[in-house]
């Protein structure tokens, strides 16, 4: 399949495909993501494929940091069924970053006096290489930084700095991650045992 989008790849729609790695979740699952969004025109409005089960607001509103090659963030939203991405003030997602079913992104609130008005503020951030697990619900203004790990479940309302493993509802910061070799570390160290040395 590969191949055949390489020397189809003059075709912009199969050069997208093709340098975003599409392709790498399955043809079938492909297939179904574009039907759903050119024929039936779900989750339409973005030059993004997104998962057929998935649903989107304001989709014009999400960036992807980095180079077109940035496909693990692609393949998420292609892969990541059942998830919510409510981009009113923006979702600005680095590049390596990944997140599985389910999670929420949700970058506005409802107005107290009026429903019917989402208030304005500062866009979700996602930084560089962050891993966001299943069930995730990411709430408006937060910033997660390179290298993040999301644990499961977790709501996140506030931002956490670089290199941090949260976890909870509400999240909070449980462990850190080596600046070195990315391994698991007591919550404020910098280094494991090993890149110390």
């Amino acid at each position: 399949m590969k191949k055949i989008l390489r020397l189809l790849s003059f075709i912009p729609f199969l050069n997208r495909i093709y340098k975003r790695q599409y392709y790498a979740t399955g043809m079938g699952i492909l297939v179904v993501n574009t039907f759903f969004k050119n024929i039936l025109r779900i989750n339409t409005g973005a030059d993004i494929l997104f998962n057929f089960t998935s649903r989107v607001n304001t989709p014009k509103n999400i960036k992807i940091t980095g180079s077109e090659e940035t496909y693990s963030v692609y393949k998420s939203f292609v892969a990541s069924g059942g998830c919510y991405y409510q981009a009113i003030n923006g979702i600005e997602i680095g590049e390596g970053t990944i997140w599985a079913y389910g999670c929420q992104f949700i970058s506005s609130n409802h107005s107290y006096r009026n429903l019917k008005v989402n208030l304005p503020g500062p866009p979700i951030r996602i930084g560089n290489s962050v891993w966001i697990a299943s069930n995730c619900v990411v709430l408006p203004g937060v910033n997660i930084n390179d290298y993040c790990v999301v644990g499961a479940g977790s709501v996140v309302s506030k931002s956490f700095s670089s290199h941090t493993i949260i976890a909870g509802v509400p999240a909070k910061a449980i462990a850190s991650r080596c600046k070195k070799c990315l391994e698991k570390i007591v919550y404020g160290d910098e280094y494991c045992n090993d890149c110390q040395n």
